[in-house]
């Protein structure tokens, strides 16, 4: 099952450009509410595994939002993406139980946080990279194309009796 992802904001434009670039990273499900209030009953019946609420919407703010999604659903985590970024946001919207906030210009910063908070599918995946093993890098192909570098003998150490100092 994908991770559903509940977001929330009273800008369609927004809420459509970062349903795009959620869904173009991975293959999330995608929710959408304009207010907090829908957010609350949406997180309610759909169960996400992760909510992005907006500071200022209209019917219920962010922060009013994000202490009813806590309450209600304890486990599932909450980012805020605003405009109104500053120390004092952050700080309430902490106690208001989400997890980070993010300006709405730092998409790369939300996505990062994204992955971090998605759920792992199996306990056993966590504990065994065989079972959901993540892809490496691809190696640079100048690298593959050049020859191992010789590595010169090691003389093994022999342990040899101390020396008498000589003491005039």
């Amino acid at each position: 099952m994908p991770t559903r992802i509940l977001i929330a904001d009273d800008n369609a434009v927004f809420r459509g450009t970062l349903r795009q670039l959620l869904q173009a990273v991975d293959h999330w499900e995608v929710v959408e509410a304009h207010d907090g209030q829908e957010a609350i009953s949406k997180a309610v019946e759909l169960q996400p595994n992760l909510v992005i609420l907006d500071l200022a919407m209209p019917v219920k703010d962010g922060l009013a939002a994000a202490r009813e999604i806590s309450q209600l659903l304890p486990e599932v985590p909450i980012l805020m993406c605003t405009m109104h970024m500053s120390s004092h946001v952050e700080a309430e919207a902490l106690k208001s139980g989400v997890r980070k906030v993010f300006s709405k210009s730092d998409s790369a910063f939300l996505i990062e946080a994204v992955r971090q908070l998605q759920p792992v599918p199996d306990s056993r995946a966590a504990a065994d990279p065989l079972i959901d093993p993540i892809p490496p890098p691809p190696i640079p192909e100048a690298l593959i194309a050049q020859p191992p570098v010789p590595t010169p003998p090691v003389e093994p150490v022999v342990d040899s009796p101390p020396q008498p100092k000589n003491v005039p």
